[in-house]
């Protein structure tokens, strides 16, 4: 998921992989550990940012 969404900035990156269910959050949480990793932008923003119901998506610093 992070190798598509980096080659990319600006369009978003659906949650690929297994049918969620409902209550599923490994790839949120796998995503909040990249975040950690990663830190922020020079303007403060992280640069994987959420889109609600729809994945994630790349920022450029």
């Amino acid at each position: 998921m992070l190798k598509p969404a980096s080659e990319q900035t600006g369009p978003v990156a659906p949650r690929a992989g297994k049918p969620l269910a409902r209550f599923d959050r490994s790839i949120d949480v796998h995503v909040s550990s990249i975040r950690q990793k990663l830190g922020l932008l020079p303007d403060g923003r992280c640069c994987i940012q959420t889109v609600v119901r729809r994945g994630y998506q790349f920022l450029k610093g």
